[in-house]
């Protein structure tokens, strides 16, 4: 359907399969016995000739998409995936990556949704414990694990290249790496890439396929495939946690949870319109990259429009030239686009939803954001999402909010399908507006549990005296008088001072002045000597109003009461959840300057255990900023 005429998405009139019925209500939401593809073409049966993916010139139609799933499906069976199987994707943002979670789906094998670096580091835990027997990989990122697959359970490693679905003129753009962030230019290394392939006869037991050779495979076969309804209990997929307090959890989520993902927006009136077109630059790996950044726009017949390499350094021109209408991204993109500048003063009038998720953002942060998008051409506001990704979605990006007036807010939540409360330490309901609480939610949508860790889970969600399951997020929270709430920051992300009073570190966060000439910062507690902490700034300064300095040490120690600063370049991005690297913020204890004397500052280096050295400096002392870390995460 080509038109030039706005379809609002909560006006579409659906088209069910004529075996379709409601299977059960949960929240008040109905879901269907469908899966998750079938239930996103019951929203296009109107919209056929429509772009499902637009990857790089490369268009894909709606009425496209049920061939390409079932080519893929055949092929994985083909490949000797049997129902309850689980298949590993690990792969980037691409049309291939999104259709095998559909061809899972279709097969009723699992898909284990793993990071490259969970296989480089702990490569048995995501495979075999997990009982996977099959990968589907890019072949950049096999080079990080392929040492591994000798004594593993694989069988089969399926391989896609980043041509695989480009224009013919556009083949081998990946080949020039200039541009892509340090980290992606060593993980795109040809060298590196050609001389894996070329030994992969070395490797015995194991059999390499091509993931073009499969799809072409599928659409030659006339395998059956079951096109009927589903099992709604059925396990279908594997998530991880980000890790960022100890090792990964394996979530798991049942067929139902996808389904009511969707059912619970369907009718909403969120202002989006058939045929947006949506940047892709989160991961699939993630529930956010999943849900909200694929199978949402779909469910509203919207445009993907893949980009493989998440790239801040071009995030910004990347959404300029695509000309896309919504994306969803860290804030830690928006905010190194906000030091880059103005591009042009048209350059983001398109986009009219410009969002980020998971995690929190102070108000300073957010309005130098709403000022670049301003200063681009953007005429709406940034809008912040919330909830835990174990809850699949409990608040939405902020499409109620005033736009006169919102800042670091999150959407309303859905009544009557979703619930949020805050509860106390002790467990008590808190009815009061403004007052620091934990974050509990209920969702239709919801993870079912972590695998194989029943601690875990009975940790993670409970039951209220009226069967409703909740979920502890692990967030703290504010209830504001219009029904909406901030999201302040992780419970963990505090600690405990001499008093025995727990100090959250997110609340110096959040009181950052946007007149202070900081762009960014984190706020870090460290042992100290005498048996307590420091509480440091690591800060980027705007270039443009500040230089590190002695004054500038003393003035920000002062103002917020912190002990030490430290002045960074910039943060680095985490390889596996692509927002600010937190880990190695916690641990890098190294360079911190502090107020002295007249004449003097400390320069102080911390340690794990407390040690802690302090040496006087001049204040005439050049203050170092930090331009790059090496450690990486374990």
């Amino acid at each position: 359907m080509r038109t030039t005429t706005l379809i609002n998405t909560s006006t579409i009139e659906r088209k069910l399969p004529e075996w379709a019925k409601v299977d059960r209500v949960i929240n008040g939401v109905p879901i269907y016995n469908m899966n998750i593809f079938d239930n996103i073409m019951t929203f296009n049966q109107d919209n056929l000739e429509g772009e499902a993916f637009d990857y790089f010139g490369t268009k894909i139609t709606y009425g496209e998409l049920p061939a390409l799933r079932e080519a893929y499906a055949k092929g994985l069976k083909l490949a000797g995936v049997k129902e309850g199987d689980v298949v590993t994707l690990c792969l980037p943002v691409s049309i291939e990556n999104l259709m095998l979670l559909f061809a899972c789906n279709l097969v009723k094998a699992i898909s284990n949704n793993v990071n490259f670096l969970f296989l480089k580091n702990d490569f048995a835990l995501y495979t075999k414990d997990k009982n996977s027997e099959i990968i589907v990989t890019l072949d950049a990122f096999l080079p990080y694990f392929v040492d591994h697959l000798n004594d593993s359970g694989i069988r089969k490693v399926i391989v896609m290249n980043l041509d695989d679905f480009l224009p013919e003129d556009k083949k081998g753009m990946f080949l020039d790496t200039s541009e892509m962030p340090e980290k992606m230019q060593e993980v795109f290394n040809i060298e590196q890439i050609m001389d894996c392939l070329n030994n992969l006869d070395k490797i015995k037991g194991v059999d390499f396929i091509k993931l073009e050779d499969l799809r072409k495979a599928g659409e030659e076969s006339d395998i059956p495939l079951d096109l009927g309804p589903t099992d709604l209990d059925r396990d279908i997929s594997y998530f991880y946690t980000s890790g960022t307090t100890s090792q990964p959890k394996c979530v798991v989520y049942k067929e139902y949870s996808l389904n009511a993902y969707v059912e619970m927006h369907a009718g909403l009136d969120t202002k989006n319109y058939v045929g947006e077109r949506n940047f892709q630059c989160i991961p699939l790996t993630h529930m956010t990259g999943e849900r909200v950044c694929a199978i949402m726009p779909l469910a509203r017949g919207g445009t993907l429009v893949p980009r493989p390499i998440y790239n801040k350094y071009t995030f910004a021109k990347d959404v300029s030239e695509t000309q896309c209408n919504c994306v969803v991204a860290t804030a830690s993109f928006y905010l190194m686009s906000v030091r880059q500048g103005v591009i042009s003063p048209d350059a983001l009038e398109c986009l009219k939803r410009p969002a980020s998720g998971g995690e929190a953002v102070n108000v300073s942060a957010v309005r130098k954001i709403d000022k670049w998008l301003r200063d681009n051409g953007c005429n709406v506001r940034y809008s912040l999402g919330g909830g835990a990704s174990e809850e699949g979605g409990v608040t939405l990006v902020t499409y109620f909010m005033d736009e006169e007036t919102k800042t670091n807010e999150t959407g309303m939540p859905l009544e009557p399908h979703v619930h949020v409360k805050l509860v106390d330490d002790e467990g008590n309901l808190v009815t009061e507006n403004e007052v620091l609480a934990n974050l509990h939610a209920t969702s239709p949508a919801s993870a079912d549990r972590y695998l194989n860790n029943p601690e875990a889970t009975a940790e993670r969600w409970y039951y209220d005296e009226e069967g409703t399951k909740w979920g502890v997020t692990g967030d703290i929270a504010v209830r504001h008088a219009n029904g909406s709430y901030t999201i302040m920051g992780r419970a963990s992300d505090s600690y405990v001072d001499e008093n025995g009073k727990r100090v959250y570190l997110f609340m110096i966060e959040s009181s950052l002045d946007e007149n202070d000439p900081i762009n960014e910062w984190e706020i870090s507690a460290f042992k100290n000597e005498r048996g307590g902490y420091d509480v440091v700034a690591q800060v980027i300064l705007d270039a443009d109003q500040a230089e590190p300095s002695a004054e500038l040490v003393e003035y920000i120690c002062s103002k917020y009461d912190v002990d030490a600063v430290k002045f960074y370049k910039e943060f680095e991005i985490g390889e596996i959840t692509a927002k600010r690297d937190y880990i190695l913020l916690t641990h890098d204890y190294d360079g911190y300057y502090a107020p002295c004397s007249r004449n003097h500052l400390m320069l102080v280096n911390y340690s794990e255990n407390g040690d802690t050295v302090r040496i006087r400096v001049r204040k005439d002392h050049k203050i170092e900023i930090n331009e790059k870390k090496s450690k990486e995460n374990d």
